[in-house]
Formats: structure tokens, C-alpha cells, sequence
């Protein structure tokens, strides 16, 4: 009987830990999100991509494939400086990553590619993941990294994170 009351209290104490890790927000930030502007049209992943597509106008490029992790196609668009990839889910489709590919466009802060580290840690204070070759920033079901390249950013993600 006793062996069984220490079992059950060890039990319990291992649910409540993994209760409060699911409901804890590491960074403290709760509701925390990145998001891009192309002109007046905001972009956030997990966004439906219609009204965005819609507001930007025609694109550069397109391309499709059949989705492997969803029914339907993956998709992508390309405008000057950055491209949207989606994925399909309940008969729309949503935002997978935003990426910016050229300085031509910049982060909400000003951060754009060929900026220093610095400038990012200056701009987003102190990643949740760093090395010589990217830093990121996470926020909930999302993350903002910037590829790195003897310390100049090379290309900016914003993406799905699970």
C-alpha cells in the first residue's frame, strides 16, 4: 500500500511538472508574433493567403507542387524581394514562411539582408537560439531566423513552427 501511495504521488508530481511546461511561455511574452509589410498589406504566417495576394497584385512568379504533409497543392509566390509559401488547410490556404531574399525589403524593424548581427540583436534584443551561422527568434507557432554569413544577415525567414 505504501509503495503504491509514493508511486501515485510520483505520478503526480510529473503531470503537474509537464502541465506547467505546456502552459509556460519561456520567453514570457505571451501572444507574441512577427510579421511582414509589403506597402499597406500586413503578412503573418498561418494567414489565409487570399486577401494577401489580392492586396499585393500580381506577383513575379508562381509555382505549385502537391502538398506531402496536407490534401491539396503547396504554393508560392514571388514579389520583388520576398516570397510567401502556403500550405492547404480546410479549403483555404495559409502562410508557411514569408522570406526575404534581397534588401529591397525589410523586417518591421529595419532589419534587412546585408545587416550586421549587431544590428538584429540591437533591433530584437536577445535570440532564443544563436551561432555563427543564424540566430532566431521564436514566438508561438512561429519563428523569425536570419541566416548569417561571416556576421551579415543573408536571408530572413519568417515561419511555421510547431
Amino acid at each position: 500500500m505504501k509503495k503504491c501511495l509514493i508511486y501515485l504521488l510520483l505520478v503526480a508530481m510529473v503531470l503537474s511538472f509537464a502541465t506547467c511546461k505546456e502552459n509556460s511561455n519561456p520567453t514570457g511574452e505571451e501572444g507574441k508574433t512577427y510579421t511582414f509589410t509589403s506597402g499597406t498589406t500586413k503578412i503573418a504566417v498561418h494567414a489565409d493567403v487570399a486577401p494577401i495576394v489580392a492586396a499585393l497584385g500580381q506577383w513575379l512568379d508562381y509555382a505549385e507542387s502537391p502538398s506531402c504533409a496536407f490534401e491539396g497543392l503547396d504554393k508560392i509566390y514571388i514579389y520583388p524581394g520576398f516570397e510567401i509559401y502556403t500550405y492547404p488547410m480546410e479549403g483555404k490556404d495559409l502562410v508557411n514562411m514569408i522570406r526575404l531574399y534581397d534588401d529591397t525589403v525589410a523586417t518591421e524593424k529595419g532589419i534587412r539582408i546585408g545587416a550586421a548581427k549587431d544590428a538584429v540583436t540591437a533591433a530584437y534584443g536577445t535570440p532564443d537560439q544563436s551561432s555563427d551561422t543564424g540566430i532566431t527568434y521564436e514566438a508561438v507557432g512561429m519563428y523569425l531566423q536570419f541566416s548569417l554569413k561571416d556576421g551579415v544577415v543573408t536571408d530572413i525567414q519568417y515561419g511555421y513552427a510547431e
